[in-house]
């Protein structure tokens, strides 16, 4: 894989507690396959932090969830894709962007428990295959 842009989603931030928040702004990604998303979270008083991707097919649009199939008992569903971080945390993760427009990524907290305190600053970079 060739990278062809990165950005930043977000410096460092309080994470939200009870509602999920944008991390940054929507990204532009058509022509593009792949996006990783890379973050540093800092635990505080609250059980964790989660990471939800949306799907856009245009700027402002419609925000669809990016989903995955689980498999129970040879029963298979959908998931809504989320990226949990429960103690302080650098990591990254990178989904298919294959087809879609625009994505956004927000954040909030695991649990809604205690009092916030933690911050969570993400970046990105964006490749063809």
């Amino acid at each position: 894989m060739t990278s062809v842009a990165t950005g930043v989603l977000q410096t460092a931030a309080t994470i939200a507690k009870t509602t999920e928040t944008i991390m940054g702004a929507e990204i532009g990604c058509a022509g593009y396959d792949w996006i990783t998303v890379f973050f540093s979270y800092t635990n505080g008083d609250e059980t964790g932090v989660y990471i939800v991707p949306y799907l856009m097919r245009e700027a402002s649009g419609t925000a669809y969830k990016h989903i995955f199939w689980s498999e129970t008992a040879a029963v298979y569903s959908a998931e809504q894709t989320k990226y949990t971080a429960t103690a302080t945390l650098v990591g990254s993760f990178t989904i298919s962007v294959k087809g879609v427009e625009f994505i956004k990524f927000m954040q909030g907290g695991s649990n809604n428990d205690g009092t916030p305190t933690g911050t969570i600053a993400a970046s990105y970079t964006m490749s063809k295959e």
